[in-house]
């Protein structure tokens, strides 16, 4: 039996960042590329490789883009975001995504 979980997914160009709130106890996840990620109140930077995941810690902003690194390299990303584990699909909001004025262009 396979159970499936919901999930949020959304894509940022090479120029694009995005800002979500609300989200504590969520999971993003960096699906194509790599991304970079903050948080606000005390969270730290996060670099993260297609695959790697990160639990958020607090419900303040968290911004989100793609990671250029060192040699440029694809300038693009997917993350996916699950919600807290163990929540009921009704038991959860869907958290403020929007595109962010933090951009960093690529080189």
């Amino acid at each position: 039996m396979a159970v499936r979980t919901p999930s949020i997914e959304f894509a940022m160009g090479a120029a694009e960042a995005m800002s979500l709130e609300g989200v504590a106890g969520w999971t993003l996840t960096a699906v194509s590329d790599r991304i970079w990620l903050t948080e606000e109140n005390g969270g730290h930077d996060v670099w993260l490789l297609p695959g790697q995941r990160h639990l958020i810690a607090t419900n303040g902003r968290v911004v989100v883009e793609p990671w250029h690194g060192r040699g440029g390299g694809a300038c693009a990303a997917t993350c996916r975001l699950l919600p807290p584990v163990g929540s009921c699909w009704r038991g959860w909001r869907l958290p403020g995504l929007r595109p962010s004025s933090a951009v960093v262009a690529c080189a």
